[in-house]
């Protein structure tokens, strides 16, 4: 079922009347009066989501464990209603696609080579049916956009564009920016233009549909979040010069990060669930961010007595798809142990055992600070 996305109106404002009427006759056979009307009003509830100051009662949401959760659907209908939904079986996936000037530059500031379409005319430039060989700024021109002097042309609508002259002196770079988003009930992470982000406890059914943290969900639009703890809250808000959607996979995640983490993690923790496979991985990243260890996720791995994977080469194995997924999320911010530096297998007597503070156990294996 492929719709576009919808929202759900949460919150009304309205007036009750309570009429309570005489249920018998006077005992002298008359008929009592009426009691009074009472007429109560219940105020507009406003919404706990604000975007840009401003209350969207149209997004469905639920606080969870102290956790605040939207369904994907209606928080993508606030921000793009044109978006593509589709939901179904409880898995829903988005669609999205826009359009932003990246440039838009003078052409031939002499105007000597200025060039409009054959046919328009325009006070101080020359028409013509041959694109002069001034470069434009790199921006090629084409024919079949209609020329208008209208000076300033930063405020148009340049959707669809992709290099065109609209204006008899200005050019223009228009860069398509795109959105595939996959979510699904019970899941613990979702994908974001191959962007893979943690959800903790999990996604979750609200109204019928898939709903997620709402944190994460404003990361895929590069919203700043806050709370207003006063109020109960969630304060969302565009970023001055934030791209539209979150930077894909391939341009977000180091190549020699991933190729690391992802190994040592199928290594130590192939076998184990997804949560362990990102304690794992947490250890290994808060090494590289605490001064007692070294600096990089080389050096780390591979500090003499640490990790024995890399002693006996079993950290070059190919890496199961979960624990790459993993690494992903590690590197996309998961953290199950924010404050584990030393891992062995559960119950084992080692150094770690004896001597640092116990965190969890995950699986087969025991961590500890």
């Amino acid at each position: 079922m492929k719709t576009r996305a919808t929202s759900v109106l949460l919150a009304t404002l309205a007036v009750v009347s309570f009429v309570l009427p005489a249920l018998a006759a006077a005992s002298d056979g008359s008929i009592p009066e009426e009691p009074p009307v009472e007429i109560v009003e219940i105020e507009e509830v406003e919404s706990a989501i604000l975007l840009d100051g401003e209350s969207v009662p149209t997004v469905e949401y639920e606080i969870l464990d102290g956790v605040c959760y939207v369904t994907v659907s209606s928080f993508v209908s606030m921000l793009d209603a044109e978006a593509m939904v589709e939901e179904e079986g409880g898995v829903v996936r988005v669609y999205a696609s826009t359009s932003t000037v990246t440039e838009v530059a003078p052409l031939d500031p002499n105007m000597e080579n200025a060039w409009v379409p054959d046919g328009e005319e325009s006070v101080g430039y020359t028409t013509g049916e041959e694109v002069p060989e001034y470069p434009y700024h790199g921006v090629e021109p084409v024919t079949d956009v209609t020329v208008e002097d209208t000076g300033d042309i930063t405020g148009q609508d340049w959707t669809g564009y992709a290099a065109d002259v609209v204006d008899t002196g200005y050019a223009a770079d228009v860069v398509t920016a795109d959105l595939n988003l996959t979510a699904a009930i019970g899941g613990t992470y979702f994908v974001a233009n191959d962007r893979y982000l943690y959800a903790g406890n999990g996604l979750v059914e609200l109204n019928g549909r898939v709903a997620a943290p709402v944190r994460l969900l404003a990361r895929v639009f590069n919203l700043a979040v806050a709370y207003n703890t006063v109020d109960d809250q969630v304060l969302l808000s565009h970023q001055e010069g934030a791209e539209p959607y979150l930077t894909s996979g391939g341009m977000a995640y180091d190549g020699d990060t991933l190729y690391w983490l992802s190994r040592i993690i199928h290594a130590e923790s192939g076998n184990q669930p997804l949560e362990g496979k990102i304690a794992v991985g947490n250890v290994v990243m808060n090494r590289v961010n605490d001064p007692r260890f070294p600096d990089t996720i080389y050096e780390v791995l591979f500090q003499k007595n640490q990790f024995s994977p890399a002693a006996s080469g079993s950290i070059y194995r190919d890496p199961n798809w979960e624990s790459v997924v993993a690494a992903k999320l590690v590197m996309d911010g998961a953290q199950v142990l924010p404050d584990a530096l030393f891992f062995n297998i559960a119950g084992a007597r080692t150094y770690a055992a004896r001597t640092r503070d116990y965190v969890a156990t995950i699986g087969d294996h025991a961590f500890y600070k």
